[in-house]
């Protein structure tokens, strides 16, 4: 199988996400696997070299991958292709930055080799969500992109998990893309095209299985994951640790221990805003 992240710029936060992603599959792959890093910003990278394939793209390459719309997020169809095509025939897993592995991954092995497509979490239909994710379904109902026609029986799936047979990579990219594209040709709301897009190209070429009970998608309780994962990565680098050592580090982390999603309450962070502005931080001192 191949394990595959993309990731952008040089902020150092997504880096590290993704950096603890791959060291929980890590402890998991066989020699058979390998574990593929897309990325504008491979010196993130280095300490990965000996057991990972740092793939370096421009800037200029991310823009041709967002396609005549400009939009943003086709960049991760594209990769996925990419990396389809640059490692064919293998069953291809493409994660977020903020996903951890905590169940087993023969699991997730299991269900590629079954023709099954793997998605993180079904949220149900865009004629039930609100706002901009509702607008977009009003706009594309009942449309036909390359042979499908959207409709009831096509839910929206989390896409910080990706798997995808390798036997029907190829055309369930291109069902992606096709879809992506039409769904901008026909200016619907750009918020979660790609996602919906492979939604659907998954469900229609592989049927699709949820992976939340297998991979942690933390992206609502970031701060609480980012705190350990920075302790993790320095206790690493300020002993030298090797990857036996940076292994034995995770597997002792009480991981379990950290919520997965967090509700935050849009009313404390407006008082918190209110706060800071009335009773402001004084008297900033400096080294001169």
């Amino acid at each position: 199988m191949t394990i595959m992240y993309l990731t952008f710029g040089r902020k150092t936060e997504y880096h590290l996400q993704a950096y603890l992603s791959m060291l929980s599959f890590r402890r998991q792959t066989t020699p058979q696997d390998r574990i593929v890093m897309v990325t504008t910003a491979p010196e993130f990278y280095s300490h990965a070299r000996s057991w990972a394939d740092i793939v370096a793209i421009s800037d200029d390459k991310v823009r041709e991958w967002q396609g005549e719309y400009q939009f943003f997020w086709r960049a991760k169809i594209k990769a996925i292709e990419f990396v389809g095509q640059k490692y064919g025939g293998d069953d291809l897993l493409y994660l977020d930055c903020d996903t951890v592995l905590r169940g087993p991954i023969g699991w997730l092995k299991q269900q590629l080799k079954k023709g099954r497509g793997l998605m993180d979490t079904n949220d149900g239909h865009p004629m039930h969500m609100k706002t901009k994710t509702l607008r977009m379904w009003q706009t594309i109902k009942g449309r036909t992109y390359g042979g499908i026609t959207l409709g009831p029986q096509h839910n929206m799936y989390c896409a910080g998990v990706v798997g995808i047979p390798g036997t029907r990579l190829a055309e369930t990219v291109l069902a992606a893309l096709t879809l992506c594209d039409g769904m901008l040709g026909d200016q619907a709301e750009r918020i979660v095209i790609e996602q919906y897009a492979l939604s659907v190209a998954l469900y229609e070429k592989t049927g699709l299985v949820e992976t939340r009970d297998c991979i942690a998608h933390y992206w609502a309780a970031k701060d609480e994951w980012m705190a350990a994962a920075y302790d993790l990565i320095a206790r690493a680098r300020l002993t030298e640790a090797s990857l036996d050592d940076e292994l034995r580090l995770f597997d002792t982390t009480d991981w379990a221990s950290l919520p997965v999603y967090v509700h935050k309450s849009s009313t404390a962070r407006r008082l918190r805003r209110l706060v800071s502005r009335l009773f402001p931080d004084r008297d900033h001192r400096y080294i001169v």
